[in-house]
């Protein structure tokens, strides 16, 4: 059994909890395949729900509360997992949960395999109807599983949101291969008054933030 992945650009729709989200539609992917919603067959995907991360089936980080199957697509809600009581350090899933609330990434991908006689080569009526580029449909698919999609990150935004400590340095080399600036933090000789000493005392100033303040400046937007 081959297991193929359908990714959407989805519209999600994002809470401080979950989302909900289109997860697949009616129309032709990038490998000119098309899968047909009421064709879908989500029984032993929703005995165990889990959304992953990039189909990584050792990063899941939450799971499916509902899936609708409508006549062009099919939407789901999902919930993110929370953080367990005494647990400390990065948990991923928050992680996830903050770079769908903000916009970062917007995609969803499902993992699926076909259906005995569940798929046919592409009809003339099929070119007309999605595109000279479909070769396959699938009137008939087993859904396995259900991923947030990273493809659809924006390396800049990412980045932002390094620096405001959502993702760290070291998560974000690893799951999108973007190494975010380091900090830089100059020091400079300040003259303070001490009891004991009238010497002068080091201060490091926060070179990266007077420089995005500066740039933000330029720009007309307001900086806090």
């Amino acid at each position: 059994m081959t297991t193929k992945t359908k990714a959407l650009a989805a519209d999600i729709s994002s809470t401080a909890k979950g989302f909900t989200a289109i997860i697949t539609a009616e129309t032709i992917d990038r490998d000119g395949e098309v899968l047909i919603p009421g064709g879908m067959n989500s029984a032993t995907f929703e005995t165990n729900p889990v959304l992953f991360w990039n189909h990584d089936y050792e990063k899941p980080v939450g799971r499916a509360t509902s899936i609708k199957r409508r006549e062009k697509d099919i939407v789901a809600e999902f919930i993110f997992a929370k953080r367990p009581d005494g647990y400390s350090g990065e948990f991923f899933p928050e992680v996830a949960a903050a770079l769908v609330g903000q916009g970062i990434v917007k995609g969803v991908s499902v993992g699926y395999t076909s259906e005995p006689g569940g798929t046919r080569r592409a009809s003339e009526v099929d070119r007309k109807k999605y595109g000279d580029g479909v070769h396959t449909v699938y009137s008939r698919w087993k859904l396995l599983e259900i991923s947030l999609a990273p493809l659809q990150a924006n390396p800049e935004a990412l980045i932002t949101a390094v620096k405001k400590g959502i993702v760290s340095p070291v998560a974000a080399k690893r799951l999108f291969g973007i190494e975010p600036p380091r900090r830089v933090s100059i020091v400079v000789p300040i003259a303070v008054k001490r009891a004991d000493s009238s010497a002068a005392a080091a201060k490091p100033i926060d070179a990266d933030a007077i420089i995005a303040r500066e740039i933000a400046r330029a720009r007309g937007r307001l900086w806090s």
